[in-house]
């Protein structure tokens, strides 16, 4: 039952994920604009990204990780007041941690700058420019953290629309920002950069009221309450040190990728930040939302000693993330260029610039499928009470991506990189699985295997027609070639690319595909109605 609970919460979440993608490349088009590429560009990225990855680590990382599973099986076993009573506990510790690391954070910019950035130090004006912006923008971990908080109460109870509408608002407010608050600050790039600051703070605050209103509709009320010998909290404690560890290694992948950047060619820390958005299309609308909306399920039959529902939602799920981002992935690697190119290639951001972004993309994306699935099997481990193994597949997977960056770095510049991350995530993806199935008993291995090779084929077909396709219509084209003419290729390759997978999928007997079809449509029936 839980299969098709899952699949119908996903498809809910990926449409509303799907919207704030939309929302988020339209304001990194404006981003891209404003800024171009350059020192501004490379400034905020670096500055945003600090910030940024406490909150993937520590906040929507391992605090969701931790408190999800404890929430679970207070929800399980205890009475609804004794749950309430944990978040509030939680909450309050949880605010002083924020205003501590906060202060740190505002405090000490211009070190962890030099820690992030060291190639920066030698262009003092890029530099200085970073740092003041890093102080400034180091409150967004605060508010998305309380806001991270919410958004696992809110899955935790099985209510995924309005967590999942968060980024949502969060777009939304730099969106605004862009348009009317950037201006504000003058002309030149650098002077701009500073309307981004608020809007990010903005629509942080954004992301805590639409989530704090529907979880009070729940019946949380906030006590101001602080139980440290609580064992909900203490419980809480422990699996956030591995969660943390655990789910670091994509988070200092891109910390390695941005040190290293720095010391390369201009621009690379945009293009590496640009590039990794593309895949984030994939990952993030269907991957992220199967890991979300499988979690509180996968909790809740580990609370109940479960194991082979377990294992068929674990089973069910990877099988679901397949189905939807191996084909994304290819479509994506194809019409790389086209696409960044249609939604980057504004004011100050060039056609060489969206040609580097475009090969970055192409290289991050042939590693969704084990970012998805990382997403998903990491999550096991804390739920099955393993979060140690987790930390030691971690641990060596950082090692190696190290390894690989330095040795890749200089013969491939910025995609050398890239490709480290990617390799990465491959053989953390192996070593998750393999322990998984160790732990908790047959996934059904070679099935998902034969399931998986058969959509890599339909996918790799799909994509090379619509490369082909692209190809011919630009050629069409050519004399009168526009933005609108990439947009009317961009739009007509993706119609067929799903036409042809769609085609193709009974042909290769992909039984799932007509079970997860239907899903999709009544779903897009009962929003038309």
């Amino acid at each position: 039952m839980s299969t098709k609970n899952i699949a119908k919460s996903a498809v809910l979440v990926s449409s509303i994920t799907l919207l704030s993608r939309i929302m988020g490349y339209l304001r990194d088009a404006i981003n891209a604009a404003l800024l171009g590429v350059g020192m501004a560009s490379d400034a905020f990225f670096v500055a945003f990204r600090i910030p940024n990855m406490l909150r993937n680590l520590l906040a929507e990382g391992a605090l969701s990780s931790a408190f999800i599973p404890v929430f679970t099986e207070y929800l399980e076993k205890k009475k609804k007041e004794d749950v309430w009573i944990l978040t509030s506990n939680v909450l309050t510790v949880l605010n002083i941690v924020l205003i501590l690391v906060t202060a740190l954070g505002m405090l000490f910019s211009g070190p962890l700058v030099m820690v992030m950035a060291p190639g920066f130090i030698h262009d003092r004006a890029k530099f200085d420019l970073t740092v003041q912006l890093t102080r400034y923008l180091f409150p967004f971990i605060y508010f998305v953290s309380i806001a991270a908080l919410f958004l696992g109460v809110l899955n935790s109870l099985k209510k995924f629309s309005m967590p999942a509408f968060a980024p949502v608002v969060l777009n939304a407010g730099m969106i605004a920002a862009g348009l009317w608050i950037c201006p504000l600050f003058g002309s030149a790039p650098e002077k701009q950069v500073y309307g981004w600051v608020i809007g990010a703070l903005f629509g942080a605050v954004l992301q805590i009221i639409i989530q704090w209103i529907p979880a009070v509709k729940e019946g949380f009320r906030y006590k101001f309450f602080i139980d440290l010998n609580d064992p909900g909290l203490r419980k809480i404690g422990r699996l956030m040190l591995p969660a943390t560890i655990a789910q670091s290694v994509t988070q200092i992948n891109l910390l390695v990728n941005t040190i290293l950047a720095s010391f390369l060619t201009g621009g690379a820390v945009t293009f590496l930040y640009y590039g990794n958005r593309l895949m984030q299309l994939p990952f993030g609308v269907f991957g992220v939302a199967i890991a979300t909306v499988s979690f509180p399920y996968i909790s809740q039959y580990a609370a109940r000693g479960d194991m082979e529902s377990l294992r068929a939602t674990i089973h069910s799920s990877l099988k679901q993330a397949f189905f939807i981002t191996i084909p994304a992935s290819a479509g994506l690697i194809f019409m790389s260029f086209p696409i960044n190119a249609l939604l980057l290639h504004y004011g100050r951001f060039s056609l060489a610039d969206s040609v580097n972004t475009a090969k970055v993309s192409a290289v991050y994306c042939v590693a969704v499928f084990a970012f998805t699935g990382i997403k998903i099997l990491t999550q096991v481990f804390y739920a099955i009470d393993k979060a140690s193994t987790a930390v030691k597949i971690s641990s060596l997977v950082m090692g190696v991506n190290v390894l690989l960056c330095v040795a890749l770095m200089f013969p491939f510049n910025f995609l050398g990189l890239a490709a480290a991350t990617a390799i990465g995530g491959v053989l953390q993806y192996w070593l998750l699985y393999h322990y998984t199935e160790k732990y908790v008993g047959d996934l059904k291995t070679r099935e998902l295997i034969f399931y998986a090779l058969k959509i890599t084929i339909i996918s790799l077909i799909m994509g090379f027609a619509v490369y082909f396709l692209s190809h011919w219509m630009t050629g069409r084209f050519n004399a009168h070639y526009s933005r609108k003419i990439n947009a009317l290729i961009v739009f007509t390759c993706m119609a067929a690319g799903a036409a042809i997978y769609a085609a193709l999928l009974p042909l290769f007997k992909v039984r799932e595909a007509k079970t997860f079809m239907n899903m999709i449509r009544n779903r897009m029936v009962r929003n038309k109605t």
